[in-house]
């Protein structure tokens, strides 16, 4: 053998071997371009779109192995059937087997929402809709809205938006939804938009629920509603194209659009926007009895109170066996108990003469310990004192300092408070807020950019049960006058005998302030810190100084807020004038 042919000979081994041995050691394969396309429908049977349908089975193919998610809460019907289909994945294919009888002369709409995806990305096909007729003809009429929260105007997402046809003689429309499913049912998105497509030429009542027991009817009291105060006609979109039509190979051109077509539609389509509310019942009733801290009741009513009277039934009571405290809201009243010898009270309520409830509740007070020793024991009968300055700064243009009591004061000694700064040491002008005497003002001549101390020393003030309190001072600098800023709003309403409230809000809407103003005219928020604040304008329809909500038996839609369109920020010495036309406000 030659030299030559023994190389050549060695050379071809060794590629062998080398090749058996890649073979025998598998690696991971070089990673390619991911996929994002969500899956494609590729041919269905019957096909989207057809007439004349008396089957029971549909089925869809797709290009790609398909899994379907949340299919309870994102794929829709309508006409709604009575009990809903089966709907199963086998491979590629996505199978539906309607376990009613269809409707006769009638276009069904099948909406999937986001509830199909591909196995290996979990790429989502996008509102993929599949309609067919049981009749000659497709429906052709849509309906679009949107819903929002009443109180605040945030989009409701996942809302169901109803139609109610106008065919049932016995029970009148308005009824329909205490009783019936929709005729045409659909799913608001993240935005709070809806869009009902493929309805008939007749009149429709329109209604939104949260749905809270998956029944789609209205028969939960706390389930929160919205509606349209009259019957509405569809109406024609003209033909647009939307993303997942080019998906679709099975649809149309002639076919009316099957998107959300709310941002693409002309101005002149109608679109209705419906306010989400919670029906409150109208009676009275006690919510919640509870003690609040030793020798403290608190009880919460439903609705504001007006003249409370409470009475003991389970002894005889001195004339002033309890100081009454109403909240500022005035739906909550705090009892104080002269008397802590009692295990329990049980007690008759009563508004306006008028029974409201009879109650029992415990006065042993369980998170109260054993205490290990004498100091511990007189730390507990103390009455403690709390400041509502924060940071150790004041706003002397807005507030004066306050200090809240842990219990209502029966005797008090105004002369030992004492207030320092520079040198001097004076008595400041002391006024309790409340007629239980728990919360204190104290006022005084401030001075801008100035350091003071508040000193209230120990058994100045002493409860109606005999305590007193500890030494506290309260150290506090008052601020300047360029620290602050404000916000003038020129407020335009067409309706001169309106009654508004105006609201300053946070960023959180928790309200610093609010003003009335009947009609158009200004308002003026002052002395504001820097920050970035809301203005909203509630129509007070009752003129009782808040906002109220809807009923729908009576037709009673929420009163209307608006925001104003920018949030508004305030800077230190800096004024912001805004001319705000309320009608024209979005909701």
């Amino acid at each position: 053998m030659s030299v030559l042919h023994f190389r050549i000979q060695y050379f071809t081994y060794a590629t062998l071997a080398i090749l058996l041995i890649r073979c025998a050691n598998p690696v991971t394969p070089d990673g390619g371009i991911k996929d994002v396309k969500p899956p494609t429908v590729v041919s269905s049977f019957p096909e989207n779109h057809c007439i004349n349908f008396q089957k029971k089975e549909l089925r869809i193919l797709f290009n790609e192995f398909i899994q379907l998610k949340d299919q309870n809460s994102q794929v829709t019907i309508s006409p709604p059937p009575k009990n809903n289909p089966d709907i199963k994945v086998k491979g590629k294919t996505l199978v539906i087997n309607l376990a009613d009888s269809l409707l006769r002369n009638s276009t069904y709409s099948i909406n999937f929402g986001n509830s199909i995806e591909d196995i290996t990305e979990n790429n989502i096909l996008k509102n993929f809709r599949f309609v067919f007729s049981t009749g000659s003809y497709l429906d052709s009429l849509s309906i679009k809205g949107r819903v929002i929260n009443a109180f605040n105007n945030t989009p409701q997402k996942d809302i169901l938006a109803m139609l109610y046809s106008k065919d049932n003689d016995t029970i009148p429309v308005d009824s329909l939804p205490f009783h019936f499913k929709p005729s045409y049912l659909t799913r608001t998105d993240e935005n709070g938009s809806f869009i009902f497509e493929n309805v008939r030429n007749t009149p429709l009542l329109l209604f939104a629920i949260k749905d809270q027991n998956g029944n789609a009817i209205f028969d939960l009291p706390n389930e929160k509603i919205a509606f349209f105060d009259t019957l509405i006609y569809g109406t024609y979109l003209p033909e647009h194209a939307y993303d997942t039509a080019k998906q679709d190979s099975l649809i149309k051109k002639s076919n009316p659009a099957q998107k959300d077509s709310l941002t693409t539609s002309p101005d002149n389509i109608p679109f209705y926007a419906l306010r989400l509310f919670e029906e409150i019942d109208s009676v009275e009733i006690i919510q919640k009895v509870f003690l609040a801290q030793k020798d403290q009741v608190a009880i919460l009513f439903r609705f504001p109170i007006h003249d409370p009277y409470f009475r003991p039934l389970n002894f005889i009571p001195d004339p002033d066996w309890a100081t009454k405290e109403i909240s500022a809201g005035k739906d909550t009243v705090y009892l104080w108990l002269k008397s802590n010898s009692l295990d329990s009270l049980t007690m008759e309520i009563s508004d306006k003469h008028k029974i409201i409830d009879t109650v029992r509740i415990s006065l042993l007070d369980k998170t109260i310990k054993k205490k290990k020793d004498k100091k511990e024991q007189e730390s507990v009968q103390r009455v403690f004192l709390s400041s509502k300055i924060r940071d150790g700064r004041l706003n002397h243009f807005r507030n004066n300092p306050q200090v809240i009591f842990s219990y209502p004061i029966l005797r008090f000694d105004f002369s030992r408070i004492l207030l320092v700064y520079d040198k001097d040491t004076v008595h400041p002008t002391s006024v309790f807020a409340d007629s239980v005497k728990r919360t204190l003002i104290l006022k005084y001549k401030w001075i801008e950019d100035k350091k003071y101390k508040l000193i209230f020393p120990d058994s100045t003030f002493f409860s109606m049960n005999n305590l007193t309190n500890d030494s506290l001072v309260v150290a506090f600098k008052t601020q300047m006058l360029r620290d602050y800023g404000s916000v003038k709003i020129n407020l335009k309403d067409g309706d001169a005998t309106q009654n508004n409230i105006i609201q300053l809000l946070d960023e959180k809407e928790n309200v610093i302030e609010q003003q009335f103003l009947q009609g158009s005219g200004k308002v003026h928020f002052e002395y504001l810190s820097p920050g970035k604040y809301k203005i909203k304008c509630i129509h007070d329809r009752n003129r009782n100084g808040r906002w109220d909500t809807g009923h729908y038996r009576t037709k009673l839609q929420p009163e209307e807020v608006y925001y104003f369109p920018d949030v508004i920020e305030v800077r230190a010495n800096w004024d912001v004038e805004e001319l705000w036309n309320v009608e024209k406000s979005n909701h």
